[in-house]
C-alpha cells in the first residue's frame, strides 16, 4: 500500500473571516468591561452576537438562553459562527480558484 502524505490545506479567506470576527468580538468585549454604564455594557456584549440572537429568536429557541450568563452564551453562539464563517470563506476561496483556473 502507499504511504501518501496528504497536504493539509486551509482557506485563507475563511481564516481571514474568522480572525476578523474574533478581533471585532474581542474589541467589543474589552470595551464592554471598560464602560461603567450597564446599558452600554449590555449593548457592547450583545453586539458581536446580535444577528445570531435574532436568528435564534426567530426560530423560537431564545427561551433556551434565558438565564444564561454571557460567558455561557458566547461559546454557544460564537463557535458555530466561526465554523460557518470559515465555511463561507472556504466556498468563496474555492469559487475564486475555479474562476482563476478557467481564465487560464
Amino acid at each position: 500500500m502507499g504511504n501518501k502524505q496528504q497536504k493539509l490545506t486551509y482557506s485563507k479567506v475563511g481564516l481571514a473571516f474568522v480572525v476578523f470576527y474574533l478581533i471585532l468580538t474581542l474589541i467589543c468585549v474589552i470595551w464592554a468591561f471598560t464602560v461603567s454604564d450597564p446599558k452600554g455594557k449590555f449593548v457592547l456584549l450583545q453586539l458581536p452576537v446580535a444577528l445570531q440572537l435574532a436568528v435564534i429568536q426567530e426560530l423560537g429557541y431564545i427561551k433556551l438562553f434565558v438565564g444564561l450568563s454571557w460567558f455561557v452564551i458566547y461559546p454557544l453562539i460564537i463557535i458555530p459562527t466561526l465554523v460557518i464563517l470559515y465555511q463561507i470563506g472556504a466556498m468563496i476561496n474555492s469559487f475564486w480558484n475555479i474562476i482563476r483556473v478557467n481564465r487560464k
